[in-house]
């Protein structure tokens, strides 16, 4: 990919996601498996907000309720049999899609099912069968859920991969998304451009084609 092809990519950035008003030029939550997991609960359907207002404000609260790192489960999942509590700290009673529970309940039930597979922290998880399946199985979660929490903790899946090729390959018009080597070319090039690192590159695509899927199947 040459020069022309990293500039094209930058143009549709600063078109379709300009980093002033996009909120997700950030690295997710690496190394912090609680922020991803309540990330990946409270973003669906909701506005992300700012550090103050909407999922990171959730995050938070549950980080200074915490006052310790966020990379231990058992921390939520100690909630799953009586989410008041966490409902309390977090201040937050939105409820998953198809209105099964809250979130929070469902990110204490999910907390739960993890760590009973021993994946505790964010070097446990990884993207196995069964770990998707603990949380594709609570009620009102789904494939997105998962999807969001491994690339939160920067694990990349097929599914991730092939959305950030998309936003590739539209950015380029080609007739067919990059190969794998072209767009980690890409996307390190670009990163260097504007200064940031490939992961948050990616999550910023990333997100930004999730969105406009959304927006496409409601139509």
């Amino acid at each position: 990919m040459s020069t022309a092809h990293v500039r094209a990519l930058l143009d549709h950035v600063d078109a379709k996601l300009p980093r002033e008003s996009w909120p997700h030029w950030t690295e997710g939550w690496p190394h912090e498996i609680e922020a991803g997991l309540l990330d990946a609960a409270f973003s669906a359907r909701a506005t992300y907000g700012t550090p103050t207002t909407g999922v990171r404000a959730v995050i938070t609260r549950w980080r200074d309720h915490r006052a310790a790192p966020l990379d231990d489960l058992t921390a939520l999942a100690a909630h799953a049999d009586e989410p008041e509590g966490l409902l309390a700290v977090l201040n937050n009673r939105q409820r998953v899609p198809g209105n099964y529970t809250t979130k929070a309940e469902a990110v204490a039930s999910a907390a739960r099912s993890l760590t009973e597979l021993g994946c505790t922290t964010s070097a446990d998880l990884r993207d196995d069968e069964a770990q998707r399946n603990a949380i594709v199985g609570v009620p009102g979660f789904g494939a997105a859920t998962w999807e969001c929490l491994a690339m939160q903790l920067g694990i990349r899946t097929a599914e991730s991969h092939r959305l950030v090729c998309e936003f590739l390959g539209e950015a380029l018009d080609l007739e067919a998304p990059p190969s794998t080597a072209d767009a980690e070319h890409l996307v390190a090039s670009a990163a260097v451009r504007l200064e940031i690192t490939p992961a948050t590159f990616t999550h910023a695509v990333w997100r930004h084609q999730r969105a406009q899927r959304r927006v496409a199947s409601a139509r």
